[in-house]
């Protein structure tokens, strides 16, 4: 059974998908979080839930941040340890998606943006919370994707970030044992707001299903339930591990119709 009774956790880009429902079913198991994110309204909205969630009726620390901003990055970490004095559990969930691609103009400024919030982001909040999360001998769970080891050109820069996260997931895990554990989920199709937002989903839903062995478009829960494993002790032999939650994508027969 997963217990994360008292643990406190940063939960980046939590004001909305997988974040949001990471966020609201650490509170369930009683984790004291932080949420992060761009958009206040949203963020209010899952800490009134998290509390309701909550046994303990903890209330989230709720930190407005954007991680394209390094000083973001350095305030999310400090605002986060001056009201909790400890960390257990590091959740690198903030994201951005490629928009350019290659050649198009200002695709390497679209490069350097999603390199900021998905690689260099990550890197400077783990190296932050390093020194915490050995004093509680905690876990880091990085949020990357299918697409680290599944090459799609028309997200180009989007696939390079997660591939780079996922070698930084590898690398921390030997740096930063016996001490702390680190461990990616990879995700592949989830249905979001981001998701559910493109004009082409009604297109997109029956392709994801047909090419997935499972026939399912996985809804967030599903991958906060794999962060929760990873994060818990119940996950106390694991590190290093690219577990990857994608409904079964990367061994579809190809050849299926």
């Amino acid at each position: 059974m997963i217990n994360l009774d008292n643990k406190v956790a940063l939960i980046t880009g939590s004001s909305d998908g997988i974040g949001a429902a990471t966020a609201t079913l650490f509170s369930s198991l009683g984790a004291k979080v932080a949420i992060v994110g761009r958009d206040q309204t949203k963020l209010d909205k899952v800490a009134a839930e998290c509390e309701a969630k909550s046994p303990h009726h903890y209330k989230p620390v709720v930190i407005k941040a954007d991680f394209v901003r390094d000083e973001d990055v350095v305030r999310t970490f400090e605002e986060t340890i001056s009201a909790y004095k400890k960390l257990d559990i590091l959740v690198n969930n903030a994201g951005l998606s490629s928009k350019k691609g290659f050649g198009e103009p200002d695709a390497l400024a679209d490069y350097d943006r999603v390199q900021q919030v998905n690689v260099r982001a990550v890197v400077r909040l783990t190296e932050l919370a390093a020194p915490h999360l050995k004093e509680t001998n905690g876990s880091v769970v990085n949020i990357s994707s299918v697409a680290a080891v599944r090459p799609n050109p028309g997200s180009w820069s989007y696939c390079m970030s997660k591939a780079s996260l996922d070698m930084f997931t590898k690398c921390m895990a030997g740096k930063l044992a016996p001490h702390v554990r680190v461990n990616s989920v990879n995700p592949g199709a989830v249905l979001t707001s981001f998701t559910r937002d493109r004009p082409d989903l009604e297109a997109l839903g029956p392709f994801f299903i047909q090419k997935n062995p499972l026939k399912r478009v996985a809804e967030p829960i599903d991958i906060a339930n794999a962060i929760a494993f990873l994060a818990s002790d119940a996950a106390r032999n694991m590190t290093g591990s690219i577990v990857f939650s994608d409904t079964g994508l990367l061994v579809a027969d190809p050849y299926a119709k």
